[in-house]
């Protein structure tokens, strides 16, 4: 694995072709091999490669949860834990990959937050029992935080409901887990039946304007069923595509880490504490705050 970007001119090496063992860069087809060297430079064949002619390595790659994670330098924090992935009796799958205007920064803020559920999610699992945010404090250790909210969930496919066992809307426990990343990991806990959904937010900004949604989902109340899996993940995609439809339309896409340049109240908590976060790690690698 190596930066996306030739020695050269910069040229962006995802751009370029595979050439039997080697990399072509688009831009003036100078190729490399699998250690990184360039082996030929087409606009003078025969004369001595430059020895800085080499594509740089990451700090790191790792593939963990069927996605590949790549750390340009030393990271801060580890690859976000998701322990509903890995757990015995849990089904897991990726829902449908997304990409969007909205920004990185600005997703991470919006799954952090949770006073918007009876307001965006009025077709998914929103109530508006649930338009008073209960939450039971930040918790924060080193570069991460979390907070646990207790909420109201509209069950629609809990198969009880329907026979009245049941009452649609139900409570619910939910561990909202950020870092200074651009993951965010969710624990829905539901008393009523005994199900927990995990699920983790992979935001990756792909340029200006535009990123990739990756979301990974875990739960213990499917047994496999393959026709119930399906209708899980259609579901939150649609949950999803209730997010964007608001985020999308802000003129702009970034998260001010100053907090004067918005209002706060107490149910915004985590996401205050997550743009603080933020800034405390740009002040330290020298950047604005």
């Amino acid at each position: 694995m190596f930066a996306d970007r030739c020695p050269h001119r910069g040229a962006p090496l995802s751009a370029g072709t595979v050439c039997g063992a080697s990399l072509q860069c688009a831009y003036h087809g100078w190729r490399f091999n699998s250690d990184g060297c360039a082996t030929h430079v087409p606009s003078q064949p025969g004369s001595l490669i430059p020895s800085r002619a080499r594509l740089d390595r990451p700090h790191a790659v790792v593939e963990r949860y069927g996605l590949v994670w790549l750390a340009p330098d030393v990271p801060i924090t580890e690859v976000p834990a998701f322990p509903e992935w890995d757990a015995a009796g849990f089904d897991c799958v990726r829902s449908t990959f997304v990409r969007t205007s909205a920004g990185a920064a600005q997703l991470v803020d919006n799954f952090l937050d949770a006073a918007h559920f009876p307001f965006v999610h009025q077709a998914t699992f929103g109530t508006e029992a649930a338009a008073e945010v209960v939450e039971r404090g930040v918790r924060r250790s080193g570069w991460e935080i979390e907070n646990t909210f207790d909420t109201w969930y509209r069950n629609r496919d809990d198969p009880l409901v329907a026979s009245g066992l049941h009452d649609e809307v139900q409570p619910q426990v939910l561990v909202k887990r950020g870092a200074v990343s651009l993951c965010v990991g969710l624990q829905l806990g539901f008393p009523v039946t005994g199900a927990t959904i995990g699920i983790l937010f992979c935001c990756t900004p792909e340029r200006d304007g535009v990123t990739r949604v990756y979301k990974l989902l875990a739960r213990n109340d499917l047994g496999g069923d393959a026709e119930r899996i399906a209708a899980f993940v259609e579901d939150e995609d649609r949950i999803l595509e209730e997010d964007l439809a608001i985020l999308t339309r802000y003129r702009h896409n970034d998260v001010p880490v100053d907090l004067r340049a918005e209002v706060h109240t107490r149910a915004d908590r985590l996401s205050v504490a997550w743009r603080q976060l933020l800034g405390e790690a740009l002040a330290e690698e020298g950047l604005k705050s």
